[in-house]
Parts: C-alpha cells; structure tokens; sequence
C-alpha cells in the first residue's frame, strides 16, 4: 500500500519526489499570474507549510510580486490565530473525547503503543493528550514523525513568512477560509479513516523522511508538469492494498479535503478578481495543480492563467 498518511500532509504540501534533495539555486515555487477580460490580476502561489532556510530565499523570490499586490490572501492568518487563545480553545474542544474513554480505547494496542512512544519521541506527549481523540491523533502522529524524521521545521512554513513580511510592509492580510472551517474538517472524519492514516504513518517512517525530503525539493523547484506526473502516480496508486470500504473512505477525504475546498477557493479568487482587487492568492500547492486544482477551475472561469517564469 502506498504511504496514505501523507494525505494530511500532502493537502498543504503535497507530497512529490522520494529521495532527491533541493538546494537554494533551484528556489523557483510555482507562481501564477491570472487575468482577465477586463483587465483583472492576481497572482496565484503554492505554499508549503514546513521549511529551512531556503525559506527565505524563496520569500526573497516572491516578494516583488507580492509587493506590488493590494493584498494577501491565505488559507488563514495563523499568526493572528496564535494569538487569539479564545479561538484555540473553541477549536480544540472539538478533538476532546467526552464519553469518558481514552485515546487508547480507540486503538489496537500495538497501535497505540507505537503512536504514543513516536509523538513522545518528538516531545508532544504529556497525558492529557490521551484525553483528544483519533482525529487529533493524526495530527500528532504526523507532527511527530516530521519533527522525528525530517530536519524541515513547521515554524519555517511558506505562509508563515508571507504573513509576516505583510506584517512588516502594512500590506493586508485576508482568510480565504478559516481555522473553524479547517478544524472542523479534520473533525469531522470517522475513527476508521483516522485510524488507516495513523497506522500508515507509522509503517512508513522508514521512507518518510526521504519522502518528505523529495516533497520539499519539488516544491522548491516549481516544475509543473513534474509536479502533476508524479501527483497523477501518487493518486493511482493510493487505493493499493486497500479494501473497498477504506477506499471509500480515501477518497470521500480526498474530496472533501481538495476537490469541494477548491470550489471555495476558486469562489474567493474569483470575487476579488471582479471587485478589481489585485490579490496574492496563496494556498497548499496541492490546491493548485492537476484536475479540479486552481489553475483548472480559473481557466475554465474565462481567465488566463500563466506560470511566471523567473
């Protein structure tokens, strides 16, 4: 079966290229830039939320073109999210269980023993997390094994460092979802699918730095076309190994998590497109990229929509 848990990741990351490394002569992300009719711009970029110092280069990269825009537009403003502990609080309430079990009444026990021993590994297990249920867990899971297997670093993300250099500049900073909408996804789906993604996680951490690793230098790269072949390779080959119920479940996720998401997406782009505001849209590259991605939806909305070269 192929590496499933990488579906958390791989809606913000998107996971490419096994075992090839980046380095900072080859930061070119993907942008795009959209136009209309009527004179309408926007430029549309694929974030990624982890990192090293080729963050910066990439900032350094982009930043002319955000400069030049009215404003930024993220999934949402997780800096000022951090910052709002009411709105933490609320959305984490949504991950404790209250029906008087634990976390590990919801696993197999070896499961349980592996994901617990991983997440404390990685310095993100104190007690009460025993207290969450499994759709925390996978996020745990997968926060651990990138902490414990990759030196990239969640605090270096793309969106981070785009949201702070408008910070910096005054530029505004706008939501094109937000965190109740994303929170509430990631709660709504079922023990089963969370529990295939969590045991996936932990039977791949063999390869999944190499994985991650590969995920990091295409994205650094910006090759389009590598970049759909191998997400076309990744979706054919999801479903190996699966029975006809956790299918189901795969690709239930896959919808809700990209295809409907990008609905809304395309929406926003779209409205500030015709308000005339000229936008830096940047969302998980995954967003972007093959059938139902940014780039299709927009071109079949009657804009042109160029990679910039640069």
């Amino acid at each position: 079966m192929k590496k499933l848990a990488v579906l958390l990741v791989f809606v913000c990351l998107l996971t490419l290229f096994a075992g090839c490394k980046g380095n900072a002569d080859t930061v070119r992300p993907m942008l795009f830039h959209v136009t209309g009719e009527n004179g309408e711009e926007a430029y549309l970029f694929g974030t990624i939320h982890v990192g090293d110092q080729r963050i910066n280069t990439a900032m350094e990269t982009v930043a002319p073109y955000l400069d030049g825009c009215d404003a930024l537009a993220v999934e949402f403003d997780i800096v000022a999210y951090e910052d709002d502990l009411a709105a933490q609080m609320q959305a984490m309430s949504q991950f404790i269980l209250t029906d008087g079990t634990k976390v590990s009444d919801h696993m197999p026990k070896e499961t349980f023993e592996k994901a617990s021993d991983l997440v404390g590994k990685a310095g993100l297990y104190p007690k009460l997390m025993e207290n969450y249920n499994l759709s925390m867990w996978t996020q745990l899971v997968e926060q651990a094994a990138l902490i414990t297997q990759t030196d990239l670093d969640t605090k270096i993300g793309m969106d981070r460092s785009l949201i702070q250099h408008c910070y910096d500049r005054k530029i505004e900073v706008r939501n094109v979802e937000s965190p109740e909408l994303q929170y509430g996804l990631m709660a709504s789906f079922s023990d089963e699918l969370n529990l295939l993604l969590i045991e996936d996680t932990l039977d791949s951490l063999d390869e999944y730095g190499a994985n991650i690793d590969g995920l990091y230098a295409a994205w650094l790269s910006g090759n389009y076309d590598n970049i759909v072949a191998v997400l076309n390779d990744e979706e054919a080959g999801e479903e190996e190994g699966l029975t006809e119920e956790q299918r189901a479940l795969v690709e239930d996720y896959n919808d809700r998590m990209l295809t409907q998401r990008n609905l809304g997406m395309r929406d926003k782009a779209v409205e500030w497109l015709k308000a005339g505001d000229k936008v830096f849209f940047a969302v998980g590259a995954a967003h972007l990229v093959a059938e139902g991605g940014l780039v299709e939806l927009l071109r079949a909305a009657g804009y042109t929509v160029e990679q910039v070269s640069y």
